[in-house]
């Protein structure tokens, strides 16, 4: 049981409120009575992995590097993990957040002070603060490991965050490290399937790097150089080329430069026409991501996906 409160220390409160909390996915962390083994967070990801297995759970909000320092979400691993929603508390009025479960260390952090206590002591070495950012609190992932006793380790060839509990061997990601591989991070922000992974099919035009994956989505990265485009996805329709894994490709590409809600909600409408007959005549369809850029949906024999740079 201690082990389960001793891995809130990679938390980020991502606290809009209290009853956001309790409606997260949870994960059974009890596999014949043993507390989970480990969890990975990758940076600018939203999703992360528990105990070596993939497909991951979807979060709202990803990890990110600062100052040098890595903060983590940490509301969806709690919940993860089972702890309870009415022993993390936030002080809106002071910025403070308190970890209080019975009968482990109590560790408080302030928004903008860099500091962590455990039992009331503060932690040596703390040199980043919390923060808010996008109107959610995030916690620096290894000082609070520190606090209560986890390991954290950084794999930089991924930028994954390594969570397990203390004075146990590190463990297993294999499987999750493979399924990172077969993606590949672009400048601009997007998570797209790597060139040199197991999605890719065949290029397109290599010159202008696009290219297609083995399930028919069409990937065109830089661009157009005629339009402000920043990134063009092409799904084909499923009589004519096309898989169920290219829409969930396409939308795996929004949701990480967007976020999953608005990835969601694009992908909603896009999986209402999958066959080249119900593409027929839609016309185009504009959608506004979060960070304010135009998205163009338009249908003719395929499903075309449009990304505009931002104005400016």
């Amino acid at each position: 049981m201690r082990k389960l409160i001793i891995l809130i220390i990679t938390l980020s409160l991502l606290f809009p409120a209290l009853p956001a909390f309790a409606q997260q996915e949870k994960i059974d962390v009890y596999q014949q009575k043993k507390l989970v083994k480990s969890v990975v967070f990758q940076i600018g990801l939203h999703e992360y992995y528990v105990d070596n297995k993939t497909p991951g759970v979807k979060m709202d909000v990803a990890p990110f590097v600062e100052n040098g320092r890595t903060f983590v979400p940490v509301r969806f691993l709690s919940n993860a993990l089972g702890v309870k929603n009415e022993n993390i508390f936030w002080f809106g009025n002071t910025g403070q957040i308190k970890l209080q479960e019975p009968g482990f260390n109590v560790v408080e952090l302030t928004v903008g002070v860099p500091e962590v206590k455990s039992n009331g002591v503060p932690v040596s070495g703390v040199d980043v603060a919390p923060m808010i950012r996008d109107s959610r609190t995030f916690l620096p992932a290894r000082f609070v490991a520190n606090a209560l006793g986890y390991d954290v380790d950084w794999d930089a060839s991924l930028g994954l965050v390594v969570c397990w509990p203390k004075g146990e061997v590190k463990p297993d990601i294999s499987a999750v490290k493979a399924e990172l591989k077969k993606w590949t991070w672009t400048e601009t922000g997007y998570r797209l399937p790597s060139v040199t992974g197991e999605l890719f099919k065949e290029w397109h035009n290599k010159a202008d790097n696009s290219y297609w994956t083995k399930a028919g989505l069409k990937v065109d990265s830089d661009g157009s150089p005629v339009y402000p485009i920043e990134l063009s996805l092409l799904i084909n329709a499923l009589d004519d080329g096309g898989s169920p894994e290219a829409y969930d490709q396409a939308e795996t590409i929004l949701a990480s430069k967007f976020g999953p809600e608005f990835a969601g909600e694009v992908m909603s409408y896009v999986r209402q026409k999958k066959s080249r007959r119900d593409m027929c005549h839609v016309g185009w369809k504009t959608y506004y991501a979060p960070s304010g850029q135009r998205v163009d949906v338009g249908m003719g024999e395929g499903t075309n996906i449009q990304i505009y740079r931002l104005s400016g």
